[in-house]
């Protein structure tokens, strides 16, 4: 897998600029919220990908209809 080099002050920027408008526009607690199920998300797929689940085999049989 390639390297990618990345500036960490411009993804530093860019996070806090998102958070800024976050807590402007939701508040406090709503922000907390966002955060929270954005991390729980984020952690889900992660380890998806660390079992290497295919996401298609599970949406096909939790929308399969009954006959």
């Amino acid at each position: 897998m390639k390297s990618i080099k990345v500036n960490k002050a411009f993804i530093g920027g860019i996070i806090g600029f998102v958070l800024a408008t976050l807590l402007v526009t939701l508040g406090f607690w709503k922000t907390i919220l966002v955060l929270t199920v954005t991390i729980i998300i984020a952690y889900i797929g992660s380890v998806l990908d660390e079992y290497d689940v295919n996401i298609k085999t599970l949406l096909t049989m939790m929308s399969r209809k009954n006959r």
